[in-house]
């Protein structure tokens, strides 16, 4: 046999073992084909719903891990790929995720779920106009999809385009109307266009519902401090440190050029208003709204 001939059936056997199943009879070189044919092999069998079930019980990076095998399996499958994204997330992996959710497009061009899951690790990464594009595309397949439009509400509000946002609020709530992230995230983007009340009333209803956070209940009270009701917006902040939010009241006063906090000396205060700089200043400390997170 020539060294050229050896060389290609060493391929053969390397491949053979590879696929788990090569056997010879002892009396020659050829391998022998596996009894066992790939789709009935273990190795090469996508798990059961039970294992799958126990899987996703992991660690996450056994999870993953896991994931990553039965992707390799069948990448074509999109319960595998979707389930894969979402172990990698586990992970913080999100620019894998991007990559395959791409690759997964080109085979299910119509999945929401696809785009969505691509939109929340551009959105990981600020790759926000992407995360828009991704989301605009998943609200056409899924327009009745309220958690769709509640994140492409956010996504615009990212990019603050607060009017566009508004619209998908309005589309997302009129599907869930106690959907609590989103009604806290719109009281959040009307409160940054300049609307206080509606910001309020959204907030309100939002603070009311039962899963309603803290996040919720201190953005409402800073919408108040926004307009002055400093009373109101520390009995508003329910389990938030009173002495945080009387804090936060004398920043909110500071800012607004109002009255000198009651926790300021009068000797120390002046019946000028205040500098754009010390205005600034006020700004820089005061708590910031918190958006919360949708899909």
């Amino acid at each position: 046999m020539s060294s050229a001939q050896k060389g290609k059936l060493s391929l053969v056997v390397a491949a053979a073992i590879a696929l788990g199943g090569c056997a010879t009879d002892g009396s020659a070189d050829l391998p022998v084909q596996s009894e066992v044919a790939p789709e009935t092999d273990p190795q090469f069998m996508p798990a059961t719903a039970e294992e799958r079930e126990i899987a996703n019980r992991m660690p996450p990076l056994e999870r993953a891990n896991f994931w990553a095998v039965e992707y390799a399996k069948t990448p074509e499958d999109l319960d595998t790929a979707l389930d894969f994204a979402r172990a990698l997330a586990g992970i913080g992996s999100h620019e894998r995720i991007v990559q395959l959710m791409t690759e997964t497009e080109v085979i299910h061009p119509f999945s929401a779920e696809v785009k969505r899951l691509k939109a929340r690790s551009m959105t990981a990464t600020n790759d926000f106009a992407g995360a828009r594009r991704a989301l605009q595309a998943a609200a056409v397949i899924a327009p009745a999809d309220a958690a769709i439009l509640a994140s492409l509400a956010l996504t615009n509000d990212r990019l603050g385009d607060h009017v566009t946002a508004q619209v998908a609020y309005r589309q997302a709530l009129e599907i869930d109307p106690n959907r609590v992230a989103t009604l806290s995230n719109f009281g959040l983007s009307l409160a940054l266009s300049g609307d206080l009340d509606a910001a309020e009333a959204q907030l309100r209803k939002a603070a009311s519902l039962e899963g309603a956070n803290s996040n919720v209940r201190q953005n409402l009270a800073l919408v108040l401090g926004l307009q002055g009701r400093f009373d109101e917006m520390i009995a508003a902040a329910g389990d938030a440190p009173e002495e945080t939010m009387r804090r936060n009241a004398d920043l909110l006063r500071e800012l607004r050029g109002d009255a000198a906090p009651a926790s300021i000396a009068p000797e120390a205060t002046t019946n000028d208003a205040p500098t754009e700089t010390a205005k600034e200043e006020a700004s820089a400390r005061a708590p910031s709204l918190r958006r919360s997170s949708e899909g």
